[in-house]
C-alpha cells in the first residue's frame, strides 16, 4: 500500500520531494504557508547532479529558461584574467558526467517544479494546500497541526521548511544557534541590454561572454557574475567581510533591502567596469551570511528532514539546490512502494546512512570559499568524525547518485 506522506514546505526541496515520492507511488500532501503570489530570488547554480534528478523526474530543463555554464573562470579586481578551473566540458569527461551544468534564475526553477508536480502520475494528483503556516509538527505521532486548527496525519512527514523550520524542533528539541561567519553576499540583477547600452559594461560583457561563471576576488572581498534567463539577466553577488558596513550577520534572511551607496563603497577598489556594473543593479538585497548547525540526524519517528531544514547552505558552493534534491531522491529512492508503516523506521535510517555525511560535508564547505576549505575540517568532523577534505569539491559533488545509491541500499537489506 503507498504510505500517506504530507510534505512540509513547498520550496525547491519540498516539491522536489514531493515529486519524487509521488512518482514512486505514495500520496502526497504539501503544506505551504505562502500563496504562491510573489515568488522572490535571483539566480541559482543547476549542476549536473541536480539536472541528473530533475530529467528523472521529468522536469525539462528548457522550463528552467537555462544558460548552459561552459566555464568558470577567476579575475582579479581590475579584470584581468588569473586562471580557468573549470571548462565545463573537459570536466565532464574527466569525471565521466553527460549532465548538463545550467545557470538559472530560482523562480523559472521553481516553476519548472510547479509544472512537473502538478503532472497526474497513474490517476494521482499531488495535494497542494497553499496558506497553511505550520504550527507544531509532531514526529513520533505523524502529525502536523496549522495555525488555523486543522490536522494533517501521515505515516510519514517531509521537513522541507527551510532554515527558520518548525520541524528541525521535532528533531533537536529547541531552535539551532546562528552561526556567524564573518561574511555578508550582496545580490542583485542587471538587465543585460542595459548593460550592453553602456560602453563600460559592454565591454566587459564582451570580455567575459555570456557562458560562464565569473568571479573578480581580491585578498577579502569577491564579485561572482553569471547570466540567467537565457543570457537575459545577469545575476550578481558580492560577498565581502560583514564588518565593512556595519553589518553584524546576526541575521540568517536573504531577502534584506541592500543599498547601492554600501554595495559602491564595499566594492570601491575593484575596477571602473565593475563599479559601473554596481550601479545598475536592481532589486539590491543584503545577505547575512550567518549559517546554523547541521541537524544531529535527519531523522526521528516518521520525520525525515530534507534540504536546508537539515543542512543550511551557504552560496560558496553553488550545491544548496542540488543537495536538497538529492535529499528528496534517495528518501524517495529508499521508500519504494512496498514499504509498509512497520519498515518506516528502517528505511528512514537507510535515508539518514545515505545522506548524512555526504550533505553536512558539502555544507561546511559551503560556509566559505575554496580556498580556506581546509579551515572547516575540524567543524565537520564534529558531526561526521572520520569525516575528510574533499580534494576537489566538483569531483565531490557532480558524480553522486542518490537514486542509484539508495536501490543498492535497499538490496543488500
Amino acid at each position: 500500500m503507498p504510505l500517506k506522506v504530507i510534505v512540509i514546505g513547498a520550496g525547491l526541496g519540498g516539491l522536489g520531494a514531493a515529486i519524487a515520492l509521488h512518482r514512486q507511488g505514495h500520496n502526497v500532501t504539501v503544506l505551504e504557508k505562502s500563496g504562491f503570489l510573489n515568488e522572490v530570488g535571483a539566480a541559482i547554480h543547476v549542476a549536473p547532479n541536480a539536472t541528473r534528478i530533475l530529467k528523472r523526474w521529468g522536469c525539462s530543463l528548457d522550463w528552467l529558461n537555462p544558460v548552459h555554464c561552459e566555464k568558470l573562470q577567476i579575475w582579479d579586481a581590475n579584470g584581468q584574467l588569473i586562471s580557468t578551473p573549470i571548462i565545463t566540458e573537459e570536466y565532464r569527461k574527466l569525471l565521466d558526467v553527460s549532465d548538463e551544468w545550467v545557470l538559472t534564475h530560482r523562480v523559472d526553477l521553481h516553476n519548472a517544479l510547479r509544472s512537473t508536480a502538478a503532472e497526474v502520475v497513474d490517476d494521482r494528483r499531488i495535494a497542494i494546500k497553499l496558506s497553511s503556516p505550520v504550527l507544531s509538527v509532531d514526529g513520533q505521532n505523524g502529525e502536523v497541526i496549522l495555525e488555523n486548527g486543522d490536522k494533517y496525519i501521515g505515516d510519514l512527514l517531509v521537513g522541507a521548511d527551510g532554515v527558520h523550520s518548525r520541524s528541525v524542533s521535532a528533531i533537536m528539541g529547541e531552535d539551532r544557534g546562528i552561526v556567524n561567519t564573518g561574511q555578508s553576499c550582496f545580490r542583485f540583477l542587471v538587465p543585460i541590454e542595459k548593460m550592453q547600452s553602456n560602453p563600460l559594461t559592454s565591454a566587459l560583457l564582451e570580455k567575459v561572454g555570456l557562458d560562464g561563471v565569473h568571479v573578480f576576488t581580491t585578498q577579502d572581498r569577491r564579485i561572482v557574475i553569471y547570466p540567467c534567463r537565457e543570457g537575459k539577466l545577469l545575476n550578481c553577488a558580492g560577498i565581502h567581510p560583514s564588518s565593512s558596513e556595519g553589518d553584524s550577520g546576526a541575521d540568517a534572511s536573504w531577502h534584506n533591502t541592500g543599498s547601492l551607496d554600501q554595495l559602491i563603497n564595499t566594492f570601491h577598489d575593484f575596477g571602473d567596469d565593475l563599479l559601473e556594473m554596481c550601479r545598475m543593479g536592481e532589486d539590491v538585497k543584503l545577505w547575512s551570511l550567518a549559517s546554523l548547525d547541521p541537524a544531529p540526524t535527519f531523522v526521528k519517528g516518521k520525520l525525515a528532514l530534507i534540504g536546508d531544514a537539515a543542512h543550511p547552505m551557504l552560496p560558496h558552493q553553488g550545491q544548496g539546490a542540488a543537495q536538497a534534491f538529492e535529499d528528496a531522491a534517495a528518501l524517495a529512492g529508499v521508500l519504494t512502494i512496498d514499504t509498509t508503516p512497520e519498515q518506516l523506521s528502517q528505511r528512514l535510517n537507510l535515508y539518514n546512512k545515505l545522506r548524512y555525511s555526504h550533505s553536512v560535508t558539502v555544507m561546511m564547505m559551503s560556509r566559505t570559499n575554496d580556498e580556506r576549505r581546509a579551515e572547516m575540517l575540524d567543524e565537520l568532523r564534529r558531526y561526521v568524525p572520520n569525516a575528510e577534505l574533499p580534494k576537489d569539491m566538483f569531483a565531490f559533488t557532480w558524480p553522486s547518485d542518490p537514486v542509484m545509491e539508495a536501490a543498492q541500499l535497499v538490496g543488500a537489506e
